[in-house]
């Protein structure tokens, strides 16, 4: 009986021990989960979307202006890496002229926005996209 009393007061010392142990700052397993998804999105930045017509392009700055059908106007740099795309075809940021409507992918949020991929919508295009949507019923 002896043995088995000392037995188990050193199973609990070892667990007091090991608990002991734990690295402080460490909060339950949520805080951990919710710190893994915080860090895995600052690696992977938040692309959106903007539509818009050309204001003014600079050029040397590496910066277009753009403003949407709302009236918001955004001035946002062209990323080195960006892609730009005219009738299918790559383009160069001189390629883009005021009053062309243009479509961009930008990583950032509104504050802080660098243009990945921006794609100059043809005429046709637009002629197409009115077509559909004088065509569609309204709701």
């Amino acid at each position: 009986m002896k043995d088995i009393m000392m037995m188990l007061a050193a199973a609990v010392l070892i667990c007091g021990i090991a608990i002991a142990q734990q690295p402080a700052g460490k909060g339950s397993q949520k805080e951990t989960k919710s710190e893994m998804k915080r860090m895995k999105g600052d690696k992977k930045a938040k692309l959106s979307k903007f539509t818009g017509t050309v204001d003014a392009v600079d050029a040397a700055a590496g910066k277009v202006t753009v403003k949407d059908k709302k009236g918001m106007t955004m001035v946002m740099p062209v990323g080195a890496d960006a892609k730009i795309m005219k009738a299918g075809k790559a383009a160069a940021l001189s390629d883009i002229k005021a009053g062309d409507r243009v479509h961009i992918i930008y990583e950032g949020d509104m504050g802080r926005p660098v243009v990945k991929e921006l794609t100059i919508k043809d005429s046709k295009f637009m002629k197409k996209e009115k077509t559909k949507k004088s065509m569609s019923p309204k709701s």
